[in-house]
């Protein structure tokens, strides 16, 4: 990986779930797609230079999308997604690009809360540039806070698997 890519936080191997990630920051977000109803898969690929973090698939109740969509998620401690500029995430929008396709709508960036992420996929008759918030009715803030919680050192008791909803 090219050094681009290097960041000053070190990880801390963290255990959710039965998974151990390589970083809080990815069993974070493995908590928040519990949260918001995302299921996941954690390292499910390895691909041409690149080993996606998770696959994700969530509904889609339009005709055209067969019922869901699935992502290829990369997850970096970046507070902007111009700092994922060049990183192999970035290079299938809509699923594909010059060296084939990959088994997903498309590759995703997702940084160090979910008002930093970013794809491209089709999507009904159209499709485009897609963010979190655009896929879920949860109050996106309060699943990253209780997904937090779920996996700090000593998490509260009660907070893992609560769902979140708009509604709440």
């Amino acid at each position: 990986m090219s050094d681009d890519f290097r960041y000053s936080i070190s990880s801390r191997p963290t255990l959710y779930r039965d998974t151990m990630f390589r970083s809080r920051l990815e069993a974070r977000w493995a908590a928040f797609f519990d949260l918001i109803g995302w299921a996941w898969q954690y390292e499910p690929y390895d691909l041409d230079g690149w080993t996606p973090d998770f696959l994700v698939r969530f509904d889609c109740s339009h005709s055209e999308c067969g019922g869901y969509h699935e992502l290829l998620v990369e997850v970096k401690p970046f507070t902007t997604i111009e700092q994922f500029s060049g990183h192999p995430c970035m290079d299938y929008s809509y699923g594909s690009n010059a060296r084939g396709r990959i088994p997903a709508d498309a590759s995703a960036a997702f940084g160090n809360t979910p008002r930093v992420s970013h794809w491209e996929m089709g999507h009904g008759h159209g499709g485009g540039v897609e963010i979190i918030e655009n896929w879920t009715g949860a109050d996106i803030d309060v699943a990253w806070e209780r997904a937090g919680n779920a996996t700090r050192w000593n998490p509260p008791t009660g907070d893992a698997g609560v769902g979140v909803t708009g509604r709440e």
